[in-house]
């Protein structure tokens, strides 16, 4: 087995080498040694304008006091929730404070019927016949008194009985929209919270307006710390990318197998042709044993390799 060496070497045609240094050297001096960047010299952030810094304090004073309104629904809600758990309680089943008017005002008439004209009746019917204090007399006295305090019961029954059911309705009304309300708690008292959220929102955006110098003050500072390390790549960048850099050799070896019959006859025919050409270039005067000569050694050296 036999085998061959390849090397090749690279270089800059010389046609470009003029441009290429020049544009080495120009990186050098725009990279290292020449003026060097700098940063925008302005302020790189936008003011707050005086509508917003107004705004800020407005919402920052309302924040901070006492809000009339809510403390009024607060208030509101406390009160409603109050009467509607008194009244879903059975608080006013029988607290009517007009009740005993409105029985006096249902049994006047009855009264006054009663103790004009039935008495009077009574007592006429049985004087008239001569019987005024019989016995008889006394039981319908007492039956149409009987009956009077039936009708004067009936009455303040009747009152009594529908104002209990119209409380009663309203008992149950009031329960229900005691649940309804008691639902509403966690806005209320979500609500608490509306100045103090208020007010972190403003801190939070006051803070936002006063980071912004030192942001750029940071910005700055970075980007004179980093400008070196930025030039220095960049430079290296330029030269590593330049053509210049592909100087140098390289070496390649390939196996290559040969048949020892196959070598030794182009061995045999290169060493015929080459002991001819010999005889020819220097005139030894036969150039057919130059060529024999020649044949035997390159078969040998063919067969061998």
């Amino acid at each position: 087995m036999a085998v061959q060496s390849t090397t090749s070497t690279s270089s800059v045609d010389p046609a470009l080498l003029p441009y290429l240094t020049t544009g080495l050297e120009q990186a050098k001096n725009l990279f290292l040694t020449g003026p060097q960047p700098t940063y925008f010299p302005g302020q790189t952030y936008v003011s707050p304008s005086a509508a917003t810094t107004e705004a800020l304090s407005q919402q920052e004073a309302l924040a901070r006091q006492q809000s009339p309104i809510l403390q009024q629904g607060q208030q509101a809600y406390q009160a409603s929730l109050s009467q509607l758990g008194q009244t879903a309680a059975g608080g006013f089943l029988n607290a009517n404070p007009y009740q005993a008017q409105m029985m006096q005002a249902a049994t006047r008439p009855l009264e006054q019927q009663f103790s004009q004209s039935v008495l009077p009746g009574i007592s006429s019917l049985y004087s008239k016949s001569g019987r005024l204090g019989s016995g008889s007399m006394e039981q319908a006295l007492g039956t149409a008194t009987e009956g009077f305090g039936r009708a004067l019961g009936d009455i303040t029954a009747n009152i009594a009985g529908t104002q209990y059911q119209a409380e009663r309705g309203l008992q149950q009304q009031a329960q229900m929209q005691q649940a309804q309300l008691a639902g509403l708690a966690p806005q209320f008292y979500g609500q608490q919270f509306l100045p103090s959220q208020t007010l972190a929102q403003v801190g939070a955006q006051q803070e936002a307006i006063a980071a912004q110098p030192l942001q750029e003050q940071m910005a700055r500072f970075s980007f004179g710390q980093q400008l070196p390390y930025q030039q220095l790549q960049g430079y290296l960048s330029s030269v590593y990318g330049s053509p210049m850099g592909g100087y140098g050799t390289q070496t390649t070896q390939t196996p290559m197998t040969t048949n020892r019959a196959t070598g030794a006859l182009a061995g045999a025919l290169g060493g015929g042709f080459a002991g001819y050409g010999f005889d020819q270039a220097f005139k030894f005067g036969s150039p057919y044993l130059s060529a024999g000569v020649g044949a035997g050694i390159g078969g040998l050296l063919g067969g061998y390799f």
